[in-house]
């Protein structure tokens, strides 16, 4: 049995073909047409189902969706979304795509899905009670307790990118201030970067902290510190078993671990566990299509 794994994210579409045993074919990624709106998403969604229906013809039983934004997922739709995906509010996803593609559809939150990856194939295997953080043009989360996802009655839970970290600070697109995401994201550092270069943005960063420029690791230092912060409030709040660091940013991580580590350890007394992600990119397709899988299965 063969389904199709889609991950919408403020960055890049990625989708690929997944059997049970999460073998993936056919992975494609593209960029994300924000500036042009939501029927352009939508539109590029139905292009990349097309073309890897293509590849497997007669073999494709669903479709499995994470999206960004908060998600009803009994009527497939978006209940809230950020200016990260313009429009997107109130997107009926699993009809346009179940009208489009005459295939069942199944969606959640993206890092919702990315959760049910890591704990599919990979760093969260063996772990009942577990915490996903994404950081990547924002900072998502999952609480995964008894091995089910905790969605909460109106799709919000997990949402710890909007944990206030300072009260009265950085205005956030939530409607918040001081958010976590505001600090610790790649747009966060996209901002910070530019307070000591107007020309830097959060790649010229990490490269300046590798070539171990003093402004350079200030600002890594301070978002090692904050990120350790917010995990912190997220242990004593949850107490999970472990809690996963996935998203873009972890392809730098080699560059301020250790710090963030440290702080984990002198912020409290409590043993944390945390982990990198262990499959990637990967992560959001997986999940989205075990999602899939495990619907066809029960029906």
């Amino acid at each position: 049995m063969d389904v199709i794994g889609m991950d919408i994210g403020g960055t890049n579409i990625k989708a690929g073909i997944a059997d049970s045993k999460g073998q993936l074919f056919g992975e494609v990624s593209v960029p994300t047409p924000v500036k042009e709106g939501k029927e352009a998403i939508i539109a590029c969604m139905k292009k990349l189902i097309e073309e890897l229906r293509v590849l497997r013809p007669e073999m494709i039983s669903a479709i499995g969706i994470g999206s960004a934004g908060r998600i009803d997922t009994s009527a497939g739709r978006v209940v809230y979304a950020t200016d990260n995906l313009p429009g997107w509010m109130g997107t009926n996803l699993r009809e346009v795509i179940e009208e489009a593609c005459s295939l069942p559809v199944f969606i959640d939150n993206d890092v919702n899905a990315a959760a049910w990856g890591e704990g599919w194939l990979g760093a969260a295997q063996g772990s009942s009670h577990y915490v996903l953080v994404t950081l990547g043009t924002g900072v998502g989360g999952a609480l995964v307790h008894n091995g089910q996802l905790i969605n909460g009655p109106r799709g919000g839970a997990g949402e710890v990118g909007h944990l206030i970290l300072y009260p009265r600070g950085t205005p956030c697109n939530c409607g918040q201030a001081g958010c976590l995401e505001q600090y610790v994201s790649g747009t966060a550092l996209n901002r910070l970067a530019r307070t000591v270069n107007s020309d830097w943005n959060s790649y010229d960063l990490m490269k300046q902290v590798a070539a171990a420029d003093p402004r350079a690791i200030e600002l890594i230092d301070r978002f090692a510190e904050e990120l350790a912060t917010g995990l912190i409030s997220i242990q004593n709040i949850y107490d999970p078993e472990r809690i996963i660091i996935g998203g873009g940013l972890m392809e730098t991580h080699p560059l301020w671990w250790d710090r963030l580590a440290s702080y984990a350890v002198s912020g409290t007394l409590v043993n944390m566990h945390i982990v990198p992600a262990q499959l990637g990119n990967r992560a959001g397709i997986l999940g989205a299509a075990r999602l899939a899988l495990d619907h066809v299965t029960v029906s």
